[in-house]
């Protein structure tokens, strides 16, 4: 627990001084203190957890529990007025009442099932295409193809109306939008919520053959789940699935623009899957890391976190680790390497990961090869960036061919 007799903590490291690398300090934190407390924007304290062995331990150790409603958690928030609470899924819950949820879901986000999809996942890129190039250049890449693509397919996945489509991508983009204004967030996430809530419930009266249908239908140990918690559900897919593959798509797209050498990698299956799996391993999306609160004493790399304390695991840090990584500052995709930690690990690891993977390889492959002199108005080092969310990605990401 806090204890107000030690020194002041030093803040979390947020200020990077390149758009592709986590800030600087984590180079210090990996070698001199793995596990150190930090304190956050909104004054809570927590162990920042920054090497790949550790993160990867503590991501695995079922003594840190996901549930973050007992006390203020760690947060970029400050002087915030609390959001709109979402409704209960995956990610408020510990075993053994997560299992069986999680296993409703990964049976259905299979990566046999994600390869499936790879040509619808390509005909709607394509059609995004077609707008582009129809348009001209210059056009910004982030509303003509990184949020839409996305978000067509988590309304197809979620089965979605295409007469409610473009409300629903609406929403997702204002919820996605660092400039909107947190009364706007609230009002599209509530809007969400009592759009979904009325969706699950005809999903579950018309017994449909979809994602949220069978969800709606399903029994766990005999019984129903609560209509509530497939509401959270469908919300937790439509913002992991949307918000982060999206923003990855920016920045798997800023990395291609700044190094033209890697946009040939794309033409070979194998490569192309290598290069991905880099992409996604330079760009921890979830840039601040997760935060995890103990639930009893544990003891790792000589440090003691007491029961109660609050843990943040940094992937971002992780996948940089030198003791990992021969080349942990580039994208190398010339030789095999460690598992990345974008996704998590463990019992929490993204359900959706193998979609994840399939959308940004195709989105990648289709818009270099519909435009191969692609070319950035800005240097990458210029582009506006999401610094200060803990989905990171482009603002906004001009382009011209």
């Amino acid at each position: 627990m806090t204890d107000t007799s030690l020194p002041e903590l030093p803040e979390l490291p947020r200020t990077r001084t390149h758009p592709f690398d986590p800030p600087p300090e984590y180079t210090r934190l990996r070698a001199d203190a793995p596990i150190a407390r930090h304190v956050w924007p909104n004054g809570v304290e927590a162990w920042l957890v920054s090497t790949y062995d550790e993160v990867r331990a503590l991501l695995a150790d079922p003594r840190l529990s996901i549930n973050r409603f007992s006390s203020p958690p760690p947060s970029l928030a400050a002087g915030r007025k609390p959001a709109v609470l979402l409704p209960r899924s995956l990610v408020a819950m510990d075993p053994p009442e997560h299992t069986p949820w999680r296993r409703l879901i990964v049976r259905e986000l299979t990566p046999r099932w994600a390869r499936s999809m790879e040509p619808r996942i390509r005909e709607i890129t394509r059609e995004y295409i077609d707008q582009i190039r129809l348009a001209g250049p210059p056009t910004d890449l982030v509303p003509a193809l990184n949020l839409p693509v996305p978000s067509r397919v988590i309304c197809e996945l979620l089965g979605v109306p295409d007469a409610d489509q473009g409300f629903f991508q609406k929403q997702a983009e204002v919820r996605s939008t660092v400039g909107s204004k947190p009364d706007d967030v609230d009002a599209a996430t509530a809007a969400l919520h009592d759009y979904l809530d009325e969706l699950v419930a005809e999903k579950r009266r018309t017994n449909a053959d979809d994602l949220l249908g069978r969800l709606a239908v399903a029994e766990i140990d005999g019984v129903r789940p609560p209509h509530e918690i497939v509401v959270g559900m469908a919300m937790l897919l439509l913002i992991a699935g949307h918000e982060t593959t999206s923003n990855m798509i920016g920045l798997g797209t800023a990395t291609l623009l700044a190094n033209r050498a890697l946009i040939g990698e794309l033409a070979d299956a194998e490569r192309a899957a290598a290069l991905v799996e880099e992409i996604l391993r330079i760009h921890a999306i979830v840039q601040f890391g997760v935060v995890r609160r103990a639930t009893e004493d544990i003891d790792i790399a000589g440090v003691r976190i007491a029961a109660g304390d609050w843990v943040v695991s940094s992937m971002a840090s992780a996948n940089r680790d030198e003791s990992r990584y021969a080349c942990p500052h580039a994208v190398d995709v010339s030789s095999a390497q460690p598992p990345h930690l974008t996704f998590g690990y463990g019992v929490h690891q993204c359900a959706g990961q193998s979609l994840a993977r399939v959308e940004l390889r195709v989105v990648l492959r289709e818009l270099f090869a519909a435009f191969p002199e692609l070319r950035s108005t800005l240097p990458v080092e210029r582009l506006p960036y999401r610094e200060n969310m803990f989905v990171y990605g482009l603002l906004e990401l001009p382009v011209e061919w």
